[in-house]
């Protein structure tokens, strides 16, 4: 007789979960496949099914019905939630207008949560530029977060990681993106989530800037900001922050 495999993660991708996400996404088996290895790279110790899962969110879809058990359990939890929009009433006399939900972030943190809500109000209003620069906003201040978390506050060169002390400022965001990347190692098997944190967030490191300081630089398309793919890098600065003791 076969020897019969316990249930837990398939490694392969399931044909149910291909099959549901052709019908939602409209898009070909192969570009499905293709897309989710792409995804898979950024989280790659996830199995394959639990990373499909994270693809059908991006694209406001869930197949968690289609995970094991054992699938289910790797989600971040970001990647339990269900596809929604945020409902805001605009005025007493108006009709109810759909927020969009472009990004989301587990946190208890009210602050954070506005500044979510509010990265959500500009893109459905079609406030792009704004909406890449509180982006980066984000991204940034969650990387600080990261490193007072990692590094002891006691000891001043963990201090100048993100703070200039001799100007009494904040680093520039190129900056904290830099001093992060020298002290990779320090972060052991989670060097690799790192570095790709670091590379996805490259694109705020300039373009956030140019995009403040400019008349020239707008967002002017949806298209722009979606392949940022800033969900991504807040789903594995959610997973980093997991991991730091």
């Amino acid at each position: 007789m076969p020897k019969q495999r316990s249930p837990g993660a398939n490694p392969m991708l399931n044909p149910e979960i291909i099959e549901k996400l052709m019908k939602k996404t409209g898009r070909s088996k192969n570009t499905i496949r293709h897309d989710i290895s792409i995804l898979r790279r950024d989280f790659g110790g996830l199995p394959i099914n639990t990373v499909a899962q994270i693809y059908a969110l991006r694209n406001r879809t869930s197949v968690i019905s289609k995970l094991s058990q054992e699938e289910r359990s790797k989600l971040p939890n970001l990647a339990i939630q269900k596809p929604t929009t945020i409902v805001q009433k605009l005025t007493k006399n108006s009709k109810k207008k759909q927020v969009k939900q472009f990004i989301r972030y587990e946190t208890a943190d009210s602050f954070i949560r506005a500044h979510i809500d509010e990265v959500n109000k500009c893109y459905t209003f079609r406030a792009y530029t704004a909406a890449f620069i509180l982006c980066r906003k984000i991204i940034e201040n969650l990387l600080t977060d990261i490193i007072r978390k990692k590094y002891p506050q006691n000891i001043l060169g963990n201090i100048e990681l993100y703070y200039d002390t001799s100007r009494s400022r904040t680093r520039d965001f190129s900056e904290i993106i830099s001093n992060i990347r020298r002290h990779a190692s320090d972060f052991g098997p989670d060097k690799t989530l790192v570095e790709r944190i670091l590379n996805k967030a490259n694109v705020f490191k300039d373009d956030a800037n140019d995009k403040a300081h400019s008349w020239f630089h707008l967002v002017r398309h949806a298209r722009e900001l979606d392949e940022t793919h800033v969900q991504d890098i807040l789903d594995m600065l959610n997973m980093l922050e997991k991991k730091i003791t």
